[in-house]
């Protein structure tokens, strides 16, 4: 009679012990499932690591590095900021590249190498290059745009607005929207910059 207390007892330890192997599979499957869809999400938003700089032609375009020079002309003492944009494609790249007069504050020079499809289809780069000296002789095309330096913390900020036509390679675009690119809503802040000043004045220390 008292072997029935003891093998009760027994059971209730088994029972007990396979429902926590239980609880704690179950919590190991949670848990990655968690880890799981966590990192589908980091890898979905990782995949995209483009910066949204402007609308080419009224399309999104960002880039995935950029950087600045400032340097001063020898001649006439003027400073001029040029910052390009790379965006890393597939194959090849993709480049917006902007000169500013720093102590005029305007826009100088733009040039844009953009893939855009042949007449077969096959896409190859193109250049865009205008400069503001040069409006004259290309009715359709326009520019303008401001710089602003932070000299202490070596960082650009702008914007621009540029109508380009397509010079080089006309002759061999599949469409003839891409003739002429039409660049809006640019602005960039945070792109750091060298200086050529800077290294000037290491050679007179």
């Amino acid at each position: 009679m008292q072997k029935l207390p003891l093998i009760t007892i027994l059971l209730t330890l088994i029972l007990s012990c396979g429902e926590s192997d239980k609880k704690a599979q179950d919590t190991a499957k949670g848990t990655s499932e968690i880890t799981t869809q966590s990192e589908e999400k980091t890898t979905a938003k990782s995949a995209d690591n483009t910066t949204l700089l402007c609308k080419i032609n009224g399309e999104d375009w960002g880039y995935t590095s950029a950087d600045g020079l400032v340097s001063r002309n020898s001649s006439t003492n003027l400073r001029t900021a040029t910052i390009t944009f790379v965006r890393k494609l597939a194959e090849g790249s993709e480049s917006v590249q902007l000169e500013y007069d720093v102590d005029g504050n305007t826009l100088t020079r733009v040039l844009a190498e953009l893939k855009r499809p042949d007449k077969d289809g096959n896409l190859f780069t193109n250049f865009y290059n205008q400069s503001a000296n040069q409006l004259d002789r290309n009715p359709e095309a326009s520019m303008s745009g401001t710089v602003s330096l932070n000299e202490g913390e070596r960082i650009a900020a702008g914007t621009a607005v540029f109508k380009v036509q397509n010079d080089f390679e006309k002759d061999k675009l599949g469409n003839a929207s891409d003739l002429l690119i039409t660049i809006s809503d640019l602005k960039f802040s945070g792109v750091p910059y060298s200086d050529t000043d800077d290294l000037k004045n290491m050679f007179k220390k």
